[in-house]
């Protein structure tokens, strides 16, 4: 049996399309947002390490600077405070908040890939598909021939 998918359903294709992305990028979401949140973690503990330097001449105290406030990184290291001071549950919003563009993203893909198939379709037939109906196997000739039974012999009708 031959079938032609002359159009699909953008509704149904749009939220197929969401429900992938979201779930397709769900796990990268969550791997950037924790490893991003380590990272920031690492990089304000090394730079409050560089807050107090003091150097010492034989056991004296000769000076004392913050290495931060000399090289001009302040700023980022406010920001960097700020940052790894959230809560893991702002970790865990934006993990959402990118599945769901990436949903919508890839929903907004599939919706125009559907959209133009179905302008292509209306002009060339769209695509034949050859189907079998379920419980019939097709002959290496194309002619179908009837599934073989489990049942056993004694049970079958005569």
């Amino acid at each position: 049996m031959k079938l032609a998918i002359r159009r699909i359903n953008l509704r149904s294709l749009g939220k197929l399309g969401c429900v992938l992305g979201v779930v397709l990028a769900f796990l990268p979401s969550l791997l950037c947002g924790v490893l991003g949140m380590g990272v920031v973690q690492v990089l304000r503990r090394w730079l409050e390490g560089w807050e107090e330097i003091t150097l010492s001449v034989l056991g004296k105290e000769v000076a004392s600077f913050d290495l931060v406030h000399v090289l001009g990184l302040a700023d980022l290291m406010h920001w960097l405070q700020i940052i790894g001071g959230a809560s893991w549950l702002l970790v865990a919003l934006a993990v959402l908040v990118l599945g769901l563009i990436a949903g919508l993203a890839l929903a907004a893909i599939t919706v125009l890939a559907g959209l133009v198939y179905n302008l292509l379709a209306t002009a060339t037939g769209g695509v034949v598909v050859d189907a079998a109906v379920v419980g019939e196997q097709p002959t290496a000739i194309g002619r179908k021939r009837p599934a073989i039974s489990h049942k056993p012999a004694a049970s079958r009708k005569r």
